[in-house]
């Protein structure tokens, strides 16, 4: 296994708790679910919170089949492969599921204030 080979991740539903994705790799299609854990992340405009977002991350496995191109489900599963597979999960995963918008102040007379 390579690095250059492509993992292509479409994920399935994704909320606060787990999440679920269908993976693509050569000719096999990797089902996973998994648990995730969240943290929120201020988005600013200026020196004022105009949003804050939920972010989900990947956090474990808790299911995890692999099919061949036939749709056979394998019997076992390679460990580079999986632990390619959680690096990836890991580097990419950081879903906004959800976000409360907040009143900023956009004149310019507030920030003649400050």
């Amino acid at each position: 296994m390579t690095e250059n080979e492509k993992i292509e991740i479409n994920y399935d539903e994704i909320t606060d708790e787990e999440f679920s994705a269908y993976i693509e790799y050569k000719d096999l299609t990797i089902e996973v679910r998994g648990k995730t854990y969240t943290d929120e992340i201020d988005n600013l405009w200026g020196d004022q919170v105009s949003s804050v977002s939920l972010m989900a991350y990947f956090d474990e496995f808790t299911d995890y089949r692999v099919c061949d191109e036939n749709g056979e489900e394998m019997d076992s599963v390679d460990i580079a492969l999986a632990k390619k597979i959680e690096t990836t999960l890991k580097e990419s995963m950081d879903e906004e599921i959800d976000s409360t918008d907040y009143y900023v102040d956009y004149s310019p007379k507030y920030y003649d204030l400050i």
